[in-house]
């Protein structure tokens, strides 16, 4: 009788991630009328003891079925037989290349424990084990290739006419939870996806539609759901970066970002109410305003995410004892609805409903969360500067340290040929500044604005015009950074040194009655002065000024008509900002 060899050349099995367990810490426990030489072909496959395709055909000729199946059991636990999660031996053959977690073990009490499969000890034995059991009569699961992020064993599978239709095998892999389920094997199975996995599964998907270019748009006849509501049900952590990616592929196969399902909820919408911030960022970048806000008032995806905030919010007051995981789904709540808010979803605040207490608290925590997104704004334009302004402040830098290294030729006898050059007191600075003004990138400061700032509101309109002005400012305008920072200097007046403290860049005319220039200001003002108008159009408490407290808003009171700059000569030009 053949037996699977057990001096198999494999290459060094890898590190089992946390909250995960090896081949070696689980037991298969095989279905029941599963013959022993069956059995020993699902060990055969899990352990990779195979050493070439004909032992395992030789299995096979002597009556063990390829078709057989067994579900994993985490080995020193008791209980009933694995039923939730039950594997053939194809399965149990696909290794994953970056070693992710892809059959799931029963643990102690029935708890759900994700396994890591040892690898083949090279591409061909595996395709090799993959052909001899379809030979033999088994079923070619392609979705099991599709979750371990085995390309090799998904082109295997295509190249024996696999069946792709029917089986969403363009879905994001789900991680299938049972109850009890332990929260903390949950987050650290999550936190195990890695850039590597991720471009497998692009690269997985490019050869499917390459295969079969209709995929992408195949929707479930049963709920009426497509591939992008689906993105939002995977419980891996996927980057927002693979999100982008993995939604610009199928929508340009035919997925539509704005179907409804049986229950007239978009892709947006189940964004919303699963908690899925990386789907509902990258939607609202594709999304117009009647998408985002589409629907009855208690129904658009802004009502949808305050709704299940609320739930959570009420069960943790009511001291239901949820843990870690409980606190995480609020926190994804939270920033879905900031998400939002960012996006677009603004004229939907005023649309919430406020009849009962419940749709009170709704809209109360949308509210707070739209404070949280206009205090943040705040940090995000002094990064977007600061990242304008970046290339000419390194430069200037260096080029103030240079200069006065520089040789040059001061002029006739007795004047040294070549010397150094000298410079008054900043005067080198002075001239870097000017030099490295030529670098600045104000493009960088807008993109940096839009990517917080997702959809194009009479806010983000009103934070880049503002934005671009003062980085144009900055630029063409001051003579060192110091002019732009402001603070507290020394300067001499008289025979004595003074402490004094000078503003920030004041670059905003304000143009008062008749036409003449009564003030200036500077960028943060204006800032302040959007959020504000913001704020005052919503309802919204809570807004942080964050810098001159002392004087309350005062400093911040102008029209937007007022705004403007001061040409060369001095006259007033309205920058135009409304």
């Amino acid at each position: 009788m053949a037996q699977p060899s057990s001096a198999a050349s494999q290459a060094p099995p890898a590190a089992v991630p946390p909250g995960c367990k090896g081949v070696d810490d689980v037991d298969i426990v095989p279905d029941e009328g599963v013959s022993p030489l069956s059995r020993q072909l699902l060990e055969g496959c899990i352990r990779r003891t195979f050493t070439h395709g004909d032992r395992l055909t030789q299995l096979i000729r002597q009556g063990a079925d390829p078709g057989a199946i067994g579900g994993l059991r985490v080995r020193g636990t008791s209980g009933r037989a694995p039923y939730r999660w039950r594997y053939s031996c194809l399965s149990l053959a696909i290794d994953s290349p970056t070693n992710t977690p892809s059959p799931s073990a029963s643990g102690t009490n029935d708890s759900h424990v994700p396994v890591v499969l040892p690898p083949w000890s090279s591409r061909q034995l595996q395709r090799d084990i993959l052909n001899a059991l379809i030979d033999g009569g088994a079923d070619m699961p392609i979705m099991a290739a599709v979750r371990a992020g085995n390309l090799t064993a998904v082109e295997g599978l295509l190249a024996r006419q696999a069946n792709v239709r029917g089986f969403r095998v363009m879905q994001l892999p789900r991680l299938q939870l049972s109850r009890p389920f332990p929260l903390s094997l949950s987050r650290e199975y999550e936190e195990n996806l890695s850039p590597e996995y991720e471009e497998n599964l692009l690269s997985i998907f490019r050869r499917l539609l390459q295969h079969d270019s209709t995929l992408a748009a195949e929707r479930a006849a049963a709920d009426g759901v497509n591939l992008v509501h689906l993105a939002v049900r995977s419980r891996r952590i996927f980057s927002q970066l693979f999100i982008d990616q993995y939604l610009t592929l199928i929508t340009s196969h035919g997925a539509d970002t704005t179907a409804t399902n049986n229950m007239g909820r978009t892709p947006l919408h189940w964004a919303a109410l699963h908690g899925s911030p990386c789907v509902a960022d990258c939607l609202c970048r594709r999304l117009t305003a009647d998408d985002i806000n589409g629907g009855l008032p208690h129904f658009t995806p802004l009502a949808e995410a305050a709704d299940r905030l609320d739930h959570y919010i009420q069960l943790q007051q009511h001291g239901e004892a949820l843990g870690e995981g409980h606190s995480r789904r609020i926190r994804k709540y939270k920033t879905v609805i900031r998400v939002l808010l960012r996006g677009g979803a603004t004229p939907s605040v005023t649309r919430l409903p406020t009849v009962t207490e419940e749709q009170r608290r709704c809209r109360q925590l949308v509210l707070a969360e739209y404070a949280t997104v206009l205090n943040e704004l705040s940090d995000v334009t002094m990064s977007a500067i600061n990242a304008a302004l970046a290339p000419q402040r390194d430069h200037s830098t260096l080029l103030a340290r240079l200069l006065p290294l520089a040789p040059h030729h001061d002029g006739a006898h007795p004047h040294p040929s070549p010397s150094n050059m000298a410079f008054g007191p900043h005067e080198a600075e002075g001239i870097a500044w000017k030099i490295a003004a030529f670098l600045h990138e104000p493009s960088a400061a807008g993109a940096a604005i839009d990517e917080y700032l997702i959809f194009d509101t009479r806010l983000r309109r009103r934070v880049k015009a503002a934005v671009g002005h003062f980085v144009k400012s900055t630029a063409t305008q001051t003579s060192s950074n110091r002019d732009v920072v402001g603070g507290t200097r020394y300067e001499r007046q008289g025979d004595k040194r003074v402490k004094v403290t000078v503003l920030p860049l004041q670059c905003f005319a304000l143009r008062g009655s008749g036409g003449r220039v009564v003030g200036m200001t500077g960028v943060r003002e204006v800032v302040h002065r959007a959020r504000l108008d913001e704020a005052i159009s919503h309802g919204v408490a809570g807004v942080v000024k964050d810098f001159n407290e002392h004087l309350g808003d005062q400093d911040c009171q102008f029209e937007w008509g007022q705004l403007g700059r001061l040409s060369r000569t001095g006259l007033f030009v309205s920058l135009g900002i409304e």
